[in-house]
């Protein structure tokens, strides 16, 4: 009763037979384009020399020689020389398709970081501004929590600056000075997880979408910006 075949545990020799079905589609392999013999052969040469350059690296380090020495940094350096044409080489394809050109999309200079920057301010002012009809912010808090002191100011500005309506939530049932007279809790924090005060979340009014903006002390730029990304744009887009 204990044998089994060599590919499974003892205690599930007897599966079912849809699951040895489903055992056996899952240990199809993928099919991966064919690759050419030129690429064939590149792999291979990459691989000879990485292993020559870390087999006299390994001599060196074991036998630190001057010969296993010198050998292993001429064969390092040329390594390194293949390295500095191919970066040469690509950068000069990136200069010569600005579609591939990453930079546009996510600068890393400093003049056109600020350009995106205030771009992205502006759009993200905006979209608050639009959005203020179908959406407000949950913000639960505690009257004990110096920081939820701390951010109401700014959802209170950010209420009055846009029109965005903030729906105080107290889970100890008192108040702040922004917020005098907040709803108590009735299950909501619970259903969210709330573990952690403040809390801001982002609520739909019309189909009760509810997406989490973040915790702690957000800036009034913080919390623009991450409505905007939630509502205006798909995962990945602005990296």
């Amino acid at each position: 009763m204990w044998i089994c075949d060599e590919d499974r545990f003892n205690w599930y020799c007897d599966l079912p037979p849809d699951v040895e079905q489903a055992e056996q589609s899952t240990d199809k392999p993928v099919e991966k384009p064919p690759a050419t013999d030129e690429e064939d052969e590149a792999v291979a040469a990459l691989k000879a020399l990485r292993e020559d350059v870390e087999r006299k690296r390994a001599l060196a380090i074991i036998k630190p020689t001057p010969e296993n020495l010198k050998r292993y940094i001429v064969a390092q350096e040329a390594l390194m020389d293949r390295a500095s044409v191919f970066s040469d080489v690509w950068r000069r394809v990136i200069w010569a398709n600005p579609e591939l050109n990453y930079q546009l999309r996510n600068p890393s200079n400093n003049a056109a970081i600020q350009v995106r920057d205030s771009q992205r301010s502006r759009k993200a002012s905006e979209t608050l501004a639009g959005l203020a009809g179908e959406w407000g912010l949950f913000f639960f808090f505690r009257s004990d929590c110096p920081y939820c002191h701390r951010i109401a100011p700014t959802l209170k500005w950010l209420s009055e600056q846009y029109g965005i309506a903030v729906f105080p939530i107290s889970l100890d049932g008192g108040g702040l000075p922004e917020f005098p007279q907040p709803s108590r809790d009735n299950g909501m924090a619970a259903t969210l997880g709330v573990s952690v005060v403040p809390l801001v979340v982002l609520g739909n009014v019309k189909d009760r979408r509810l997406l989490p903006i973040g915790s702690g002390v957000l800036s009034a730029q913080e919390i623009v910006e991450r409505i905007y990304i939630l509502t205006q744009t798909r995962p990945g887009e602005l990296y």
